[in-house]
């Protein structure tokens, strides 16, 4: 990290926090501890001084090294030494990117992605500053930890009051300095998908305050850096590195339909549309108008899209708005198709066939592989990437009797709760359920 450091930056950093931000780290600083973070908007940054911000995005690590060095500096009327996290949201949109177009060049730069969260980790300690104590002359030695794999020291060091002489180490954990981690698998929102593509994903490591707020399920957009990690078969080094990312900001989306882009000739139309007295018909001809017929049907699939109003009781309980359908009808009478119109009509849906699809698959799973390290981890299954959306389940009947029961408490509580290998957890599944199925004697 010395290699980073550069004064004339940190007069920088320090004139533009002592200038412009002042007021949100003087809000941090009542906070400290719990709150060890500043979070500033990357265009105030490209405001004031467009050269920082210009390194923030080809250089990250130098300059949030130099960034952090000078929040140090920053005079607070605090008693305790600050150790604060610059933290950037709001990036430019040249900076924004989807997972499956991260390529080599894309490398220490710092990038926003979005998409939803697969699975995460428990949160770890973190070794940041390792003490090691020589074996033969018993001095202590500290070392910073950059990489994954520990670092020791390669002799016992003279400067830090050791002996010179080559000797083996043991660590000391309760002098050492550790950092709270986590990682998370984020994987591409499904609507933002062409027809059957496997949606690809990315490991995000989360560091110290921003670990523990994020579940299986969520839509976030993060802001960090792309850099590579090193794998391995046995013992041996491989050429082919694994793509990662250190986040340095996580935003979550709470909005339901903020992906959808409307230009002002859109909202032009959409405002005209509403004042005509025949729009409900209108949306009812304009639902799989391949499809004769079927005004029953499409009245349900509208209503169904809209849905009802969810309650909140002054107790906490909450009533579900949504509305959930089931089609029954014989082979060849079109049922697939409305289904797969609606899952691509409703801008987050999941559309998936039981005779497919598990219980896990639908709500929630279990797994354990090489993400987690060997430890459980949960999986986000259809139902809660479908939150706040819709999900369609075709061929519900040909699905087993114990796996439908699975669906119970998604369509009635909105919620799916998963007790397996020790995680018990609280998922929500907040979506409408559309489900197709043939009659028993058809």
């Amino acid at each position: 990290m010395k290699l980073l450091k550069d004064d004339n930056l940190v007069s920088q950093w320090q004139s533009l926090f002592e200038d412009h931000c002042k007021k949100e780290i003087e809000t941090v600083a009542l906070e400290y501890p719990e709150k060890r973070s500043v979070f500033i908007d990357y265009w105030k940054i490209d405001r004031v001084d467009p050269e920082l911000a210009e390194l923030l995005l080809s250089q990250p690590y130098k300059a949030f090294f130099n960034a952090e060095e000078a929040l140090k500096q920053v005079d607070v009327a605090v008693e305790n030494k600050l150790e604060l996290h610059f933290r950037v949201f709001n990036l430019p949109d040249t900076s924004k990117i989807l997972i499956r177009h991260i390529r080599s060049s894309h490398l220490g730069k710092l990038m926003a992605t979005e998409g939803l969260v697969k699975k995460r980790t428990e949160v770890r300690p973190k070794l940041k500053v390792g003490a090691f104590q020589c074996q033969k002359c018993g001095a202590i030695m500290k070392i910073e930890q950059e990489e994954d794999i520990i670092k020791e020291p390669s002799e016992c060091y003279e400067d830090q009051g050791g002996c010179g002489r080559v000797s083996s180490f043991k660590l000391l954990s309760n002098l050492s300095e550790f950092i709270d981690s986590q990682k998370i698998e984020i994987q591409e929102n499904p609507e933002g998908l062409r027809g059957g593509a496997q949606p690809e994903r990315i490991s995000v490591f989360l560091e110290d305050d921003l670990v523990g707020e994020i579940a299986p399920g969520d839509r976030v957009v993060v802001n960090g850096i792309v850099h590579s990690q090193q794998r391995r078969r046995g013992t041996f080094r491989l050429t082919a590195f694994n793509k990662t990312m250190d986040a340095v900001s996580v935003d979550s989306q709470e909005l339901a339909f903020e992906e959808v882009e409307i230009s002002p000739e859109d909202e032009e139309e959409i405002l005209k549309l509403s004042k005509d007295p025949k729009i409900y018909e209108k949306m009812k001809k304009s639902i799989a108008p391949t499809i004769y017929g079927m005004d029953v049907e499409k009245d349900a699939m509208i209503l169904q899209l809209f849905g009802g109003v969810a309650k909140e009781m002054p107790d906490g309980t909450r009533t579900r708005g949504d509305i959930h359908t089931l089609f029954v009808g014989d082979p060849g009478t079109a049922k697939s198709q409305i289904l797969t119109y609606m899952s691509k009509l409703s801008p987050r849906s999941v559309y998936a066939s039981g005779k497919a699809s598990s219980a896990a698959g639908l709500t929630a799973a279990a797994v354990r592989d090489e993400f987690g390290e060997g430890q459980w981890t949960l999986e986000a299954g259809a139902l809660v990437q479908a939150d706040m959306g819709l999900a369609c389940i075709d061929e519900i009947d040909k699905m087993t009797e114990q796996d439908r029961s699975s669906l119970h408490q998604a369509m009635e509580q909105q919620e799916i709760s998963v007790a397996k290998a020790g995680i018990s957890a609280t998922l929500k599944s907040r979506c409408a359920m559309l489900a197709a199925a043939n009659p028993k004697l058809g």
